[in-house]
């Protein structure tokens, strides 16, 4: 069996020391025989980080349209006593609806 040096930053380093798991990638340099921690900085472990809420842009009879920071989120139900085929209809036309409002509307971007 053979080992590996890997340099690990101040960060990952206490997060090893407390037992907490430190998800990255590590490379290898062959001229030193050195690996690299390369960890992933996660904003939700940042001191004093609050996530940014959705912002609801349109809302259907039994369904949403929200917006993220990065996506646009669309929620429709339906009931299953309604059967399969009324149900999904009645799914493809909120979905649809819902849609269309995006369509419609203009953000600062455009």
């Amino acid at each position: 069996m053979k080992f590996i040096t890997i340099t690990v930053d101040d960060k990952s380093y206490a997060q090893m020391l407390k037992g907490k798991r430190v998800e990255g990638t590590v490379g290898f340099d062959r001229k030193t025989s050195v690996g690299d921690l390369n960890a992933f900085k996660r904003k939700s472990r940042e001191p004093g980080y609050v996530r940014p809420k959705d912002v609801m842009l349109g809302e259907s009879a039994s369904g949403w349209l929200k917006m993220s920071v990065k996506k646009f989120k669309i929620f429709v139900s339906a009931n299953k006593g309604m059967g399969h085929e009324r149900s999904a209809s009645e799914i493809l036309r909120q979905a649809i609806e819902l849609t269309d409002y995006l369509h419609s509307t203009k953000t600062i971007d455009q």
